[in-house]
């Protein structure tokens, strides 16, 4: 018995023991908790007060913790949009993030807002790809090429990644002065100039004899994104050890892909608006490994108090007076029918003169179903028109053939009825049915819909070549003169329209992109609101765009 006892207490010791080294070992780990594309959705999902609850826990029990987000922090929602951006800072501040990258929705305000909230922003922001040659002003001014931190002798060196069809993907005007282009992030068809570059930062880092190199990257992992894809940098480039990647939205906890040297490189990406977020851990073993996490059973009480507080600041913005109207502007008739899924309304014309206007192009069209909401006579607000766009889709803009634009509208017109209403309710809507600006057109109900569909409901041809919609017109210098089915006109509409095939409507999908990802569609509202185009009378009753026969 006495034996058993003794072994039974070395047994213990050994354990005790044990889990000394292993508590040292994870002790001594670096932990990295990262975020991206969170686009304003800081009560969602995981929600903020729950990951700096989380980053706090570990914190005290672990020396080496810090934050980062890889871009797309300012714009998304409400509280990025109608404070462009300053109460999301407000909330990375209070977070106290370590190191952020920038993302191409950053630049959605302009290049003096940018300017304003990253000198707001208390992280230290790196941007690697980014060259300014202008005399008016770098709004990138505060960013490093690389940042290198200390963990106690071991030293991991952070660079940061902006896509280089930002200058596309965001507004392009924003980085031309006096017509030329001032912002270079190292863009080009093959992506080997990105590369080449970045390969010079890695090595500079490697010289200063880091242990380990992190790429904050808002890159994405789409194949639409080649060659400047997250996987596409990996493969031309070498000494990078981890690409933790935003912008594309992607879920991937822990993937790994061969480098320019063969040597595989760990790629993770956690979403948007905090489905997830993730740890990277880097291990005094040399190991290297990340966890993603959906949910935390605790919220930090400052955070959450934060939260309140933007919220509270949100809702007093959205009471603010943009403007005064004397009628609706509507989306119904007389007697309160819904008329804007199959006809022309005042509201419909407003949404897509304000496309039109903030894109800066030929034609801008909307999708009925997007259009919610009538703004009631009186004083305009930041919520009347939030009311009007609720979903808030980021808008893009293409070339599309005078053909492309006819085909689109007959898919859009293949359920108008001849009437919209009958015995108190709608007739022959279709939320694809489109609002239109810089068109005119005529449909035609006496004739069939020729559209097609697949199995999915998406738009798969023609029967025939009888057409609903005719006369289809375009406005040129002031007048509206008959399209012309081979050229080339710029359209704008949401993502969700022109690029994401929207209701079924794939005809754009295809197109060439002039802007993939701008600035969110209730902004345009607000900006056309503000300006001197626009004119409230004109939207008092429909403008005789669309006419039904």
């Amino acid at each position: 018995m006495k034996r058993i006892v003794q072994l039974l207490v070395v047994m213990m010791m050994c354990l005790a023991l044990c889990s000394c080294q292993i508590k040292k070992e994870q002790k001594d780990d670096i932990y990295i908790f990262f975020t991206s594309d969170v686009h304003c959705g800081v009560d969602e999902n995981l929600t903020l007060a729950s990951l700096k609850a989380l980053v706090d826990d570990t914190k005290a029990e672990h020396p080496y913790v810090t934050l980062v987000d890889c871009g797309d922090y300012l714009q998304g929602g409400a509280l990025g949009t109608l404070s462009k951006g300053s109460l999301a800072v407000e909330l990375m501040n209070e977070m106290n993030y370590d190191i952020v990258t920038i993302g191409n929705h950053e630049f959605d305000y302009g290049m003096d807002e940018l300017t304003k909230r990253l000198d707001e922003l208390n992280a230290r922001i790196v941007v690697s790809n980014a060259v300014y040659s202008g005399q008016k002003g770098n709004s990138l001014k505060k960013s490093e090429e690389y940042i290198i931190m200390d963990y106690d002798g071991t030293k991991v060196g952070f660079i940061g990644i902006l896509t280089p069809t930002t200058i596309t993907s965001s507004t392009p005007a924003f980085f031309i002065e006096d017509g030329e282009y001032v912002y270079d992030f190292y863009g080009g068809e093959d992506g080997e100039r990105e590369a080449k570059h970045l390969q010079e930062i890695v090595d500079e880092l490697r010289k200063q004899k880091v242990d380990y190199v992190i790429a904050l990257s808002h890159s994405g992992t789409n194949i639409e994104e080649r060659p400047y894809d997250a996987v596409s940098v990996i493969s031309k480039t070498r000494g990078i050890d981890v690409f933790l990647d935003g912008h594309s939205h992607s879920l991937i906890t822990e993937d790994y892909y061969p480098n320019a040297d063969g040597e595989d490189v760990l790629l993770s990406s956690v979403g948007t608006k905090l489905q997830e977020a993730g740890e990277l851990i880097l291990g005094k073993d040399k190991t290297i490994s990340v966890v993603h996490f959906e949910e935390y059973d605790r919220q930090d009480e400052v955070i959450l108090k934060a939260v309140e507080k933007a919220n509270g600041e949100l809702n007093e913005i959205l009471s603010q007076e943009i403007c005064t109207i004397d009628n609706d502007i509507s989306i119904t008739d007389e007697e309160g029918i819904r008329m804007v899924r199959a006809r022309e309304t005042g509201a419909g014309d407003f949404s897509a003169d304000a496309l039109r206007y903030e894109m800066g192009t030929d034609i801008a069209i909307v999708n009925g179903g997007g259009v919610r909401a009538t703004i009631p006579a009186g004083v305009v607000t930041y919520q009347s028109l939030l009311n009007v766009m609720p979903f808030q889709n980021i808008l893009g803009s293409c070339l599309a053939t005078g053909q492309q634009i006819m085909d689109a509208l007959e898919f859009g017109a293949k359920q108008t009825e001849y009437i919209y209403k009958l015995d108190g309710n709608p007739v022959g809507e279709f939320g694809g049915f489109f609002q239109v600006s810089g068109l005119k057109y005529t449909v035609d109900t006496s004739i069939e819909s020729s559209v097609m569909l697949d199995d999915n409901n998406m738009f798969a041809g023609f029967e025939n070549d009888n057409r609903r919609v005719k006369d289809v017109l375009v406005l040129r210098d002031g007048e509206y003169v008959p399209i012309d089915p081979k050229a080339y006109y710029s359209v704008a509409a949401s993502n969700y329209a022109l690029f994401r095939s929207g209701d079924g409507n794939t005809i754009f999908s295809e197109c060439e992109r002039i802007i993939e990802e701008g600035p969110v569609d209730v902004l345009g509202l607000i900006d056309f609101c503000q300006s001197e185009a626009f004119i409230p009378e004109n939207y008092m009753k429909p403008d005789g765009r669309i006419t039904i026969e």
